[in-house]
């Protein structure tokens, strides 16, 4: 949903709320709405919950819950004690990382969390798993199914995730791969996201650890991967007409 997305508008059954209203005339809004717009996207998703259970299906469906970026830039958050700042347009966690949260009762255990990377390619293969439908063996794709994590099974998880983002679709975008702890970008940038999660201290290549160095050539095999990825006739489009590929 773009419930939570700018401009940041009244909810319903907020104070300021106003069904007639066409909503705010600035592109940001007020960031003062956003809380009760993440409220009001709760209460969405627990209808959808509530559903299931009147149609008793809620154990034999998969609900997974994340988002596409970090949070707007005028959204500061309470994070385990600490405020967090939006990164959204940026490569850095704050722009990058979401969280995942899966939930199948019966089959999924309640509390766990897995540290195992995931990203959006990921998520065609694990509904076709779940639902016992093969992907197509002409389709080829990156993705790798995580349902045996959910599951709780043995599972031989991602060593890595690989981004590439253009804000205005053209052919040089910002590029990097990652694993838990470090990420390495196209330009040779290489930072310990676990210790330095808004990369402002890149790693000094003659003073890596044994770890950091394989690692490094590790994700640096990564992005040869996708060396020749993008299509040779991908056009710039025109600023703000952003794009994902």
């Amino acid at each position: 949903m773009i419930l939570t997305h700018c401009p940041f508008d009244p909810a319903p059954g907020t104070p300021d709320w106003d069904p007639t209203s066409k909503g705010s005339l600035s592109y940001k809004g007020d960031p003062k709405n956003f809380p009760g717009m993440v409220a009001h996207m709760d209460k969405v998703v627990g209808r959808i919950t509530a559903k299931l259970d009147e149609l008793g299906i809620r154990e034999n469906t998969l609900l997974l819950f994340t988002g596409d970026n970090g949070t707007d830039k005028p959204i500061v958050s309470r994070c385990n004690g600490r405020d967090v700042a939006g990164g959204k347009g940026s490569m850095t966690d704050a722009g990058t990382r979401v969280t995942l949260i899966a939930s199948w009762p019966g089959t999924i255990g309640e509390g766990v969390i897995s540290r195992n990377l995931v990203d959006f390619s990921d998520f065609l293969p694990t509904i076709c798993e779940a639902t016992g439908v093969a992907v197509p063996s002409k389709l080829k794709i990156d993705g790798r199914s995580f349902l045996p994590t959910l599951k709780g099974d043995e599972t031989d998880p991602r060593e890595w995730i690989y981004c590439w983002y253009s804000p205005t679709g053209g052919p040089k975008g910002k590029e990097w791969a990652r694993n838990q702890q470090y990420k390495l970008y196209r330009t040779g940038r290489f930072f310990d996201i676990a210790a330095d999660p808004l990369e402002k201290s890149p790693l000094p290549t003659q003073d890596l650890t044994e770890n950091a160095k394989q690692t490094r050539a590790m994700l640096q095999n990564a992005l040869s991967t996708f060396e020749n990825a993008r299509p040779a006739n991908l056009t710039k489009r025109k600023e703000g007409k952003g794009q994902r590929l």
